[in-house]
């Protein structure tokens, strides 16, 4: 656990320089509100882990659940048909991940989200910094092939120096930090594609900065979601060490 906690700050402290250097390319304002969705960012992220540590994650996803629900119920009025579409498919898909919430071993939840949110961090910072590949510009004009590529380095990065704590090799760990990448982009894109069909510009205003619950955790749930597939699959979480 010493080990993680060292890679945690370290990560931080990479993220926050990289936003430095990203923000010298902004104006002011825009930085003040890149720093402030940071810091809420860092919040949320440690309320999640440790809730997680705590063996309690099934709240919290419960929690996220019921949020995402009533974001995308506060929709109707804009767009009742998608926003009907929108609410089969979350129901689909929150409930493969409210299965991972209350299912997958502690340990096991900790890694994957340590690669989510790893993920989401530095495909943003990578994006801001060196971002010049457009990857789906009528979905999200921001996200960029540089971007996805410097999310999925440090995700698969992410999954190899925590292998050791689920006991798995560095190969299997590689896949599952691809795989995580691949899917919480999924996430990422269908909500930003809802964004679009709606003409919505943030969720809700719950978490102030973050565009709502579900701009959050769309990658998370996303992953929880096809984690829990697999599961269903092969009748354990990855491999043998979790049965």
């Amino acid at each position: 656990m010493q080990l993680i906690a060292s890679i945690i700050a370290g990560y931080i402290l990479i993220a926050a320089i990289g936003m430095a250097m990203a923000n010298k390319k902004v104006a002011p304002k825009i930085a003040q509100q890149r720093w402030l969705k940071f810091g809420t960012y860092l919040l949320i992220t440690a309320t999640v882990l440790i809730s997680i540590l705590l063996n309690h994650f099934f709240i919290v996803g419960f929690i996220i659940t019921g949020f995402g629900y009533y974001e995308l119920v506060c929709t109707i009025s804009v767009h009742k048909q998608a926003a009907y579409i929108a609410l089969l498919f979350f129901t689909i898909f929150s409930s493969g991940f409210l299965f991972f919430a209350f299912s997958a071993p502690y340990p096991f939840q900790f890694f994957l989200y340590f690669q989510v949110l790893t993920f989401d961090a530095f495909g943003q910072i990578t994006g801001q910094l060196i971002g010049k590949t457009p990857m789906a510009p009528r979905i999200s004009p921001a996200k960029t092939w540089e971007g996805f590529l410097g999310g999925t380095l440090f995700c698969v990065l992410t999954a190899m120096v925590t292998a050791d704590w689920l006991g798995i090799n560095s190969l299997l760990a590689t896949l599952l930090g691809l795989f995580t990448s691949v899917t919480s982009l999924i996430g990422d894109l269908l909500a930003s594609s809802y964004k679009r069909i709606t003409g919505i510009k943030d969720y809700s205003n719950l978490l102030k900065g973050q565009g709502g619950f579900l701009d959050r955790f769309d990658s998370f749930i996303m992953t929880g979601f096809w984690y829990a597939i697999v599961y269903i699959v092969t009748g354990n979480w990855v491999g043998s060490f979790l049965k």
